[in-house]
């Protein structure tokens, strides 16, 4: 047994089992609170639904980039070959060697332009399929979005319905704790804080209401006869409440 009066004071014990049923509701209260935060953060599903879009626009993008390369590529070809076979058709070079020079760069050239071309079929072909896949991923996207928004509505209702709830009890808390002495809440938080956030167990068919075993009947009849002081429990030392 313990007492937490001294100087011949006593203790409201049915005040310490009502802060402390309103310390557990206002435990509950938050715990639902930050469910309910975490719930209104965009769901796993939307971020991978998101990521997956980017994803592909960024590939999207690389392919588009590499397609206009190609082109580019295949165009300055193109001119160089022009102006090359310009050179040949001029008659202004005789000598064979320079001839068969110019004709090898040529055949070089256009060598060159065929890559680039079939680089730029690629890149297209790949621009292509990206496309129709970005605009079923983002359809995906559109779908799990509005799935998920659906229910943001009622998530919200339900986080300010807690908050009321929470600052009621926060207000009931208040008003309990300022009916105990300094000495006797500063105990009360001190042993809840080492209890796991029970401080306060009620008696229910002898048996101790957190760790369930049974009360000693000596026990029982110090705690009936003497209400105005704390009486803990033999097993796991939490202040008794008998009603």
């Amino acid at each position: 047994m313990g007492a937490l009066h001294s100087g011949g004071s006593t203790v409201d014990i049915a005040t310490l089992f009502e802060l402390q049923k309103l310390d557990v509701n206002l435990e509950k209260a938050r715990r639902k609170l930050l469910q309910l935060k975490e719930a209104l953060g965009e769901s796993a599903e939307v971020t991978a639904a998101r990521t997956t879009v980017r994803s592909t626009e960024a590939e999207l993008h690389r392919w588009h980039a590499a397609q206009k390369d190609a082109e580019l590529k295949s165009l300055a070809l193109a001119g160089e070959i022009t102006a090359k076979d310009k050179e040949l058709m001029s008659g202004h070079l005789t000598h064979p060697k320079e001839l068969e020079a110019l004709q090898a760069n040529i055949e070089s050239l256009r060598r060159q332009r065929l890559g680039a071309e079939e680089s730029g079929m690629e890149a297209l072909l790949q621009v292509e399929a990206l496309t129709k896949q970005l605009a079923d991923q983002q359809a995906t996207l559109a779908k799990v979005e509005k799935t998920w928004k659906s229910g943001q509505s009622e998530l919200v209702q339900d986080e300010l319905r807690y908050k009321r709830i929470y600052a009621e009890i926060k207000q009931q808390r208040d008003a309990a704790a300022q009916k105990l002495p300094a000495a006797d809440l500063a105990f009360y938080e001190q042993l809840r804080t080492r209890k796991a956030g029970i401080a306060v167990a009620s008696l229910q068919n002898s048996q101790c209401s957190v760790c369930h075993i049974l009360v000693p009947t000596g026990v029982i009849s110090a705690l009936r006869s003497r209400k105005d002081e704390a009486t803990l429990c033999p097993s796991c030392g939490r202040v008794l409440y008998a009603g």
